[in-house]
C-alpha cells in the first residue's frame, strides 16, 4: 500500500514541480512571492487531477496536507535566496529543495498507511483497464518512470554539470545544447526499455552510438570530453536507478 501511495504521490508532485513549471516562471518565483502562491495553487490543481481515479475525502485531505507542505517549502527557499545577498548555489539549492519535497511525500504516504487510508478505484476506471486487461499501477510506474528520466533528469544534470561546462557563448554551441538535451531523453528512453526487458549489455550499444557522433571534438576537446563524460555517467546512473526502484 506504501508503496502505491509513494508512487501517486509522485507522479503528482513530478507533473506539478516541473511540468506545469517553465523556466520563466522558475525565475518569476525568486523574485516575487505571488508566483511562488501560484505555483503552489497549480501544484495542488496537479494532485488532485492525478488523485481522481482513486478520489476520496481521505486523499483529497492528504493532496491538501502534501500541497501545503510543498507550498511552505518553497515559501522558505524563496525567503532564503532574497535574504542571500551574494549568489546562491542553484545545484545545492535544487538538491536539498526536492530532497526535502520526497521526504515530505514519503512521511505523508507512510501516515496514511498507518491511517489506514484505502485506495478505492472508481468502478469506471476499473472496468476499462479490465478489458484492456492492463495492469493499472504499471501503467503510473511507467508514466512516472518517463516523466523523471526527461525534463527533470536534464535539470539535475545540467546544475550538476554546469561548472564543468567548456566556455562556449556562440548560438550554435547552444542550439547544440539543446539538441543534447533532446538525444539524452531519447538516449534514456532506450535504456529504460532495455532494463525493463533485462538487456543490460545492450545499454553499452547506445552510449557507444552516441559517442561515435561527438568522437571527433572529444578527441581534441579534453574539457568537452570530461564534460560529455560526466553529464553520460549521472545520466546513466539517474536511468539506472529509476529502471531499479520504479520497473
Amino acid at each position: 500500500m506504501f508503496k502505491n501511495i509513494i508512487l501517486l504521490l509522485l507522479l503528482g508532485h513530478v507533473i506539478g514541480d516541473f511540468y506545469t513549471q517553465s523556466r520563466k516562471m522558475s525565475e518569476k518565483k525568486e523574485k516575487r512571492l505571488k508566483w511562488v502562491v501560484l505555483h503552489g495553487i497549480v501544484y495542488f490543481i496537479m494532485m488532485i487531477l492525478v488523485s481522481v481515479p482513486i478520489m476520496s475525502n481521505s486523499i483529497f485531505i492528504t493532496d491538501i496536507a502534501v500541497s501545503i507542505m510543498h507550498l511552505l517549502i518553497d515559501v522558505a527557499k524563496f525567503v532564503y535566496i532574497k535574504a542571500k545577498k551574494r549568489k546562491i548555489d542553484e545545484k545545492r539549492i535544487f538538491i536539498i529543495d526536492q530532497g526535502m519535497h520526497i521526504v515530505c511525500l514519503m512521511i505523508t504516504a507512510y501516515i496514511a498507511v498507518k491511517m489506514d487510508i484505502l485506495l478505492v478505484e472508481l468502478e469506471s476506471f476499473k472496468d476499462f483497464f479490465s478489458v484492456l486487461n492492463i495492469s493499472e499501477i504499471n501503467i503510473v510506474k511507467w508514466v512516472l518512470a518517463l516523466l523523471i528520466i526527461h525534463k527533470p533528469t536534464n535539470i539535475l544534470i545540467q546544475k550538476l554539470t554546469k561548472e564543468y561546462k567548456p566556455a562556449q557563448s556562440n548560438q550554435l554551441f547552444k542550439r547544440d545544447n539543446n539538441a543534447g538535451r533532446f538525444i539524452g531523453s531519447i538516449e534514456r528512453i532506450v535504456m529504460l526499455v532495455l532494463i525493463s526487458l533485462g538487456q543490460y549489455s545492450a545499454i553499452g550499444f547506445v552510449l557507444t552510438a552516441k559517442s561515435i557522433a561527438r568522437y571527433d571534438r572529444i578527441s581534441k576537446d579534453k574539457e568537452f570530453a570530461e564534460y560529455y563524460l560526466l553529464g553520460t555517467l549521472i545520466s546513466t546512473m539517474l536511468v539506472l536507478i529509476c529502471g531499479r526502484f520504479l520497473l
